[in-house]
Parts: C-alpha cells; structure tokens; sequence
C-alpha cells in the first residue's frame, strides 16, 4: 500500500472555512466511491494552520495524476477552485506502507 501526504499551509483565520469544506467533499466522494481511501488531520503542535489530506492506494499507480480517483471527481475543479485561495503552500510526498496493525 501506499499513502499520498498532503500538507496544506492554510492563511491565518482560514481553518473554520477549509476543515468543513473537506469534510463535507470527502463524505460526498466517498457516497460516490468506495474505494478513495482518505484521512483529514488537522495540526495539534507544530507549524500552525496545517491541514494534511492523506489517501491510500493499493498500488503506486493508482496515484499517478492521471488515475487518482478523487481528482476524477465531477466537482473536483470546482472543490479545488474554492480552497486554494485559502492556501499558503502546500507539500506533497509518497510513502511506502510497510506494516500496520
């Protein structure tokens, strides 16, 4: 398995307004698809105002651009649209899963 880590630097004040976005597009997304595996965690310490989206897939390329199921959404571009202003910067990085219990 692999884990796509998605970190998100939100502007100051933006939390109240991105955290209920993505959970309401995650649970409409996942209504639709039962197979986008995905977390939303917000920071407790560390650099504040990080918002970090991690989905799982079976196979690395599942994550390529091309076959990420949750940016082949039909409201994908318009969601994405509506939260970037609310973005400083963002980080993406893939991880390898090597154990979980």
């Amino acid at each position: 398995m692999y884990v796509e880590r998605n970190v998100f630097i939100l502007k100051f004040g933006a939390s109240k307004d991105a955290v209920p976005m993505w959970k309401e597009y995650l649970e409409r997304v996942q209504k639709r698809d039962k197979k986008i595996h995905a977390r939303l965690l917000t920071d407790v310490s560390g650099t504040a105002y990080s918002l970090v989206l991690e989905l799982g897939y079976e196979t690395f390329a599942e994550a390529e651009p091309s076959q990420c199921r949750l940016t082949h959404q039909e409201d994908w571009k318009e969601f994405y649209a509506k939260f970037i202003p609310l973005c400083e910067r963002s980080e993406r990085t893939y991880y390898k899963l090597q154990v979980e219990f």
